[in-house]
């Protein structure tokens, strides 16, 4: 560890891997003490709401983004470096490389610490005053107690997601280099296989933030301006933590494919213009054209189809919670 690094363990803890439910009562304490920030400072009382177009719902929404984020964050820590782990034998490069890798998973410079704290504040700030814009009935000179709460919940919002997305990308980042010195196991790619997991949970925590979005409806109809941002600056990482880890597996794969199809294909072509039906030919061209064929079979990425289909599963759930939130929105207009 060198001095300016920064272990953000610290920040985002991991849990203790002998007590499973110590992230999830990370999430309980983290959930409760900023639901009782908001309640304090009357954010949930209806005679206090600062507008109709800023009900409590964004006060929900920053409690539960948050209380999800950081436990989650701290566990994709800990299966990145156990996937590292697991790769250790897979990649042509030393121990010492592989231990640097490791430990970049959880301290980071304090350089980057700094350049992110800076863009996640920039964010936040933006943000606010996007939504100061778009309240035409705020008057900035008498802000009270839940105004200044919310504008709070939005700027912590930005700072720790803004934490977690970076971080989690540079965590891609370091998986893609690692990627890069994998050796390929031609017949057994599954070995590989923890390229694609770290990919994917990555990819599903950031589906979970986003999921939690219609929350922000609770109370009333939030503008689009509240969460089009937060969609955006989600929705383009979640494309390269997808990408970054397994795009140089694949391309290995590929690679290694092409180089053996081509060695058979010239032992193929190498045997002698014999008639097929004598045994010696037959016994030398069966076990060329079964290694080819098992060969050609092998998918050039490192993840089965159940864990395709998975993905593509989890990627419909933000949808729907919007869906869902809007039909549950009209059933409450119809009966109240």
């Amino acid at each position: 560890m060198r001095v300016h690094d920064v272990d953000l363990r610290l920040v985002f803890p991991i849990g203790s891997p002998n007590r499973p439910g110590s992230r999830w009562l990370l999430g309980a304490v983290i959930l409760a003490a900023l639901l009782g920030f908001f309640w304090v400072c009357e954010v949930f009382a209806p005679e206090t709401a600062p507008t109709q177009e800023r009900p409590f719902g964004p006060a929900l929404f920053f409690s539960v983004i948050i209380a999800y984020i950081v436990p989650i964050f701290g566990y994709i820590g800990e299966r990145t470096e156990g996937a590292l782990e697991a790769l250790r034998g897979e990649l042509d490069a030393d121990d010492a490389q592989v231990n640097a890798w490791r430990d970049r998973i959880h301290l980071k410079p304090m350089r980057w610490l700094v350049i992110v704290l800076l863009i996640g504040i920039g964010l936040g700030i933006a943000h606010n005053a996007l939504l100061f814009v778009t309240l035409d009935d705020l008057d900035l000179g008498r802000l009270g107690s839940p105004e200044i709460a919310l504008i709070f919940g939005t700027e912590l919002t930005w700072v720790v997601v803004t934490i977690v997305v970076a971080g989690l990308l540079d965590n891609a980042k370091v998986l893609h280099r690692a990627a890069r010195h994998c050796v390929v196991p031609l017949l057994d790619t599954r070995r590989l296989r923890p390229f694609a997991t770290v990919a994917v949970i990555s990819t599903l925590a950031v589906i979970g933030a986003q999921a939690a979005f219609p929350i922000m409806n609770v109370g009333g109809s939030s503008d689009a301006v509240a969460f089009i941002p937060g969609l955006i600056a989600t929705g383009v990482p979640m494309i390269l933590l997808a990408a970054m880890p397994i795009w140089p597996v694949r391309q290995r794969i590929s690679a290694a494919k092409a180089r053996a199809l081509e060695a058979v294909n010239r032992q193929l072509m190498a045997l002698p213009a014999a008639d097929p039906a004598r045994p010696e030919t037959l016994a030398a061209l069966a076990p060329l054209l079964a290694y080819r064929r098992e060969v050609q079979q092998i998918s050039d990425w490192p993840f089965d189809l159940g864990v395709v289909a998975r993905l593509c599963l989890y990627l419909i759930i933000p949808p729907l919670t919007w869906v869902g939130a809007a039909l549950i929105e009209n059933l409450v207009d119809t009966f109240l």
